[in-house]
């Protein structure tokens, strides 16, 4: 296996301008999902429950016995949302994407810390250069049909994407039109890349759709497809029935998946428009869980109901306050610094979010191979400290700093439609006046914040932002390139992070790309390009009469579906 050394600067942005322009577009998906969907995944606000959060590296008191199980028998979760299509390469919604992961497969799935394992494929290789990919293939992996998964599937998929007539998620699209894919034998194709990139593997976790039935299907008209009503998927359960007057898609195992073979033998998906009516339901005890519990519920015991386990693994996000360096406060690496030093992220997380988050450590989530924790400080005395060294005073006595002319005041925005958020702000705003600095918190709506943040019209933001693969790739989001036009909202540089960055998502040995990413984020700690508040959690509740559910870290909220073939009633 051989490493892939640096090149000329020109070169080096030439050769990685194809990812670019994916990922550079797919910002449009982070921003909105971060700003959209995120909000509904943070957690609620101090009460005076007593209810204790069930942390994702202490998921549930050991019993002292092991409880018996029942046999089979029917699982039924609440999901909040709305079903439009059954077809996983439409799917928008966590609602659908949530029905995806129990149905269909890719060929790898990718787990909490963000390494992929493998899924339909058992194995991969690659090559010296970095270029090209072969993944092989289970022998057993059969369709629910009966029929056995192969190569041509896979090159199936691909090709739908790649058609130019397809007809949803464009960036998507665009990523695997850059790739060459090639069945070698029935049980392994190859996959060419343009140049080396060390998160491809990743990105197949893309569901595989079966060639024997959508063979002959315009690639325009997968909407109006059978498929749409009856899909035909790889994964552990199959659809039986989908109703959709009732809002309910019932499912079946499937006999002929080992990984591991599920315990129930039956799912109910109901899909509720609001959170009320799935709690209500919950209630009567006519769920065992509820997804993506909101805002406020959590802490409130007549909402949960008594027979309540409530589980908050940690997600592959965070969320933080963005400060753009044009912006005359922020050039100065001092005053950023001590913007960091002023906020104290423990007090946030206990007070704001009731510890339903963990204090933000730097720009990778905890959870990720690449993570390394530090010195992050709460110090008001040494922030004063480096606001008089880069000239700010408070020198007409008006509780404010000044600087030539120039008072500390600036407006923070945030997304009006989450009211965690904007109380995150708020307080954001009060700890920094503590240290002189005048904050105006102005909510705005998710798509003005949007285009504001990205025609960098703004001083200073406090929004989310979740991984879209779980591999620690950051060069879109702080990379020099990308501070004009692309993803690097900030407009950050420096051409020491730029280096490292370019190399992490070249060299595929992990150790190294994990030796990069801890030099990466010292830096980033240094020069504070922005400053990671807290990590999120995602909320679901279950019935305490469900086993062999744990908390572990999510890339996305829908994946602690993965884990439901491994869960069963309990006895008694």
């Amino acid at each position: 296996m051989t490493t892939v050394r640096g090149r000329t600067s020109l070169q080096r942005f030439r050769r990685v301008r194809w990812w670019a322009l994916w990922l550079a577009s797919s910002l449009l998906v982070v921003l909105v999902s971060g700003i959209l969907v995120l909000w509904r995944l943070h957690l609620p606000p101090r009460s005076a429950s007593s209810m204790t959060p069930i942390r994702s590296e202490s998921v549930l008191p050991s019993p002292s016995a092991e409880p018996a199980q029942i046999e089979g028998g029917t699982f039924r979760e609440g999901i909040i949302g709305r079903i439009e299509t059954l077809n996983p390469l439409l799917a928008e919604s966590t609602a659908e994407a949530a029905v995806s992961v129990l149905v269909f497969e890719g060929l790898v799935w990718v787990d909490g810390s963000g390494v992929p394992q493998p899924a339909l494929a058992e194995r991969w290789t690659m090559s010296d250069d970095g270029l090209e990919y072969t993944f092989f293939l289970r022998p057993d992996a059969q369709w629910h049909d009966g029929e056995p998964v192969t190569a041509r599937d896979v090159l199936f998929t691909i090709r739908l994407l790649q058609d130019p007539r397809f007809p949803r998620n464009e960036t998507m699209a665009n990523f695997w039109r850059t790739v060459t894919v090639e069945v070698v034998d029935a049980e392994s194709v190859r996959f060419r890349l343009p140049e080396p990139y060390a998160p491809f593997p990743t990105y197949l976790s893309l569901p595989i759709l079966p060639e024997h039935v959508l063979a002959g299907t315009v690639v325009s008209d997968l909407l109006r497809s059978r498929f749409e009503s009856q899909p035909i998927g790889s994964g552990p359960y199959r659809v039986v029935r989908v109703d959709r007057d009732r809002g309910v898609i019932e499912l079946a195992r499937h006999e002929s998946y080992r990984r591991p073979t599920p315990l129930f033998e039956r799912v109910e998906l109901h899909f509720f428009e609001s959170v009320d009516e799935a709690l209500a339901a919950f209630r009567r005890g006519d769920l065992d869980a509820v997804d993506l519990v909101p805002w406020g519920a959590l802490g409130d015991p007549k909402l949960m109901g008594s027979r309540v386990r409530i589980y908050a693994p940690l997600l592959a996000g965070y969320t933080a306050l963005f400060l753009n360096s044009q912006a005359q406060f922020f050039a100065d690496v001092r005053v950023r610094q001590a913007l960091s030093l002023a906020i104290d992220r423990v007090q946030l997380v206990r007070d704001v979010l009731n510890n339903w988050a963990e204090p933000g450590n730097g720009p990778i989530p905890p959870a990720s191979w690449a993570y390394q924790a530090q010195e992050y400080r709460f110090d008001r005395a040494a922030a004063l400290s480096l606001l008089r060294e880069a000239g700010w005073e408070d020198r007409n006595g008006d509780g404010v700093l000044d600087k030539e002319g120039l008072t500390f005041r600036f407006t923070l925005l945030t997304n009006v439609d989450d009211p965690q958020r904007v109380a995150v702000a708020q307080a954001v705003a009060q700890q920094l006046a503590e240290i002189g600095i005048s904050v105006t918190v102005q909510p705005v709506a998710s798509a003005t914040l949007q285009r504001q943040l990205l025609n960098r019209e703004y001083t200073a933001a406090v929004f989310g932002w979740m991984s879209l693969t779980g591999d620690p790739d950051m060069f879109e989001f702080w990379h020099s390139s990308q501070a004009e036009e692309g993803a690097n909202i900030t407009g950050f540089r420096s051409r020491t992070i730029d280096v490292l960055l370019e190399k992490a998502r070249q060299v595929s040995d992990q150790d190294e790309r994990r030796s990069l990413y801890v030099e990466f984020q010292r830096l980033f700690a240094e020069y504070v390009p922005a400053i990671v508040l807290y990590y999120p959690r995602y909320c679901f509740v279950m019935s305490d009469r469900i086993g062999g559910v744990d908390a572990a870290p999510l890339i996305r909220p829908e994946d602690h579906l993965r884990q439901l073939p491994r869960w069963y009633r309990i006895a008694g």
